[in-house]
């Protein structure tokens, strides 16, 4: 059985960002959050030892959600200035350490994680999700466990939630039924109809992708 360890890359910068004091070269441009971000990333490469690594990252362009829901994430604030100076640093940094970059126009990281966790389960191979957030807690599986991130005095906090830590904390069974679409689109006020097919294409180009990671 192989191992892939899959970096919710704009989760962690994210926290790490928020989770670090304001560092930045001596001219003044931002590091904090590239710093926490590659800490993360070696601290579980020597940790974990995985066979492969991908890092997805959402883009800019709207996702297939907008397209949905015009109000999709509306109320969000914009990402501060000096954490998108950092983005494309952190691009460089995932690569230069070859990790398999992964990012998709029309589909978020999250979508990408989701579909990677799957790929795994379907083909007997163990997935790792470094992520900030607990949405991902939903992917948990006999094949599939999370690594919650935060930063606490300037230090990455790592949470390890498998099958058993997730009903330990929060009662959760490992049986429980899945919410269908029209409840969760009803729960969000969205007229989200049709369209299976949208996932199709995210699901095809993540395959290539873990194809390529497996046998490159």
């Amino acid at each position: 059985m192989k191992k892939l360890l899959v970096i919710d890359g704009n989760s962690i910068l994210n926290r790490q960002f928020y989770g670090i004091r304001f560092l930045s070269t001596k001219d003044g441009f931002p590091t904090n959050a590239i710093f926490g971000f590659v800490n993360v990333i070696v601290k579980q490469l020597e940790t974990l030892s995985p066979d492969y690594v991908a890092v997805a990252f959402d883009l800019k362009s709207p996702t297939f959600r907008h397209k949905m829901y015009g109000e999709y994430k509306a109320g969000r604030k914009p990402m501060p200035e000096e954490l998108a100076l950092q983005m494309p640093i952190a691009h460089s940094l995932a690569e230069a350490l070859g990790l398999r970059v992964i990012e998709i126009a029309g589909y978020e990281a999250d979508d990408i994680l989701g579909t990677l966790s799957r790929l795994c389960e379907e083909n007997g191979d163990e997935c790792i999700i470094a992520t900030g957030d607990r949405d991902s807690l939903q992917l948990i599986s006999d094949k599939t466990r999370v690594l919650l991130t935060a930063t606490k005095m300037g230090r990455p906090e790592i949470i390890n939630y498998d099958k058993a830590a997730l009903k330990e904390k929060y009662g959760l069974s490992e049986d429980l039924e899945p919410i269908s679409v029209s409840t969760a689109s009803a729960s969000f006020g969205m007229e989200v109809q049709r369209k299976a097919l949208v996932y199709t294409l995210v699901a095809i180009l993540c395959i290539l992708a873990y194809i390529a990671i497996r046998f490159e």
